[in-house]
């Protein structure tokens, strides 16, 4: 018998995709992780989740400014556990 396919919730992959863009400073895994931020604050604005969507918009600047090369480090990595937690559920 085969193992069943989990697939990870949306949030969870925005949450390992950013995390390797603020890891590895590749600007592919960025810009996928700022289409997933969008995705998830629209989702977040739909729902009025609206503490949600503002960490999640930070998460985004995170994002801009990692491309950039202009990256902040601890501080986005930071950003991106504190909207993984007040978006839980989501």
């Amino acid at each position: 018998m085969a193992a069943p396919v989990v697939l990870a919730s949306p949030l969870a992959a925005f949450q390992a995709r950013a995390k390797r863009c603020f890891e590895a400073r590749q600007p592919q895994l960025c810009e996928q992780a700022l289409i997933e931020a969008e995705a998830l604050q629209r989702q977040a604005s739909a729902r009025s989740a609206y503490p949600c969507q503002t960490l999640l918009l930070g998460v985004q600047a995170d994002l801009v400014m990692q491309q950039m090369q202009a990256g902040r480090g601890a501080e986005a990595i930071a950003d991106l556990q504190a909207a993984t937690h007040g978006c839980a559920g989501l």
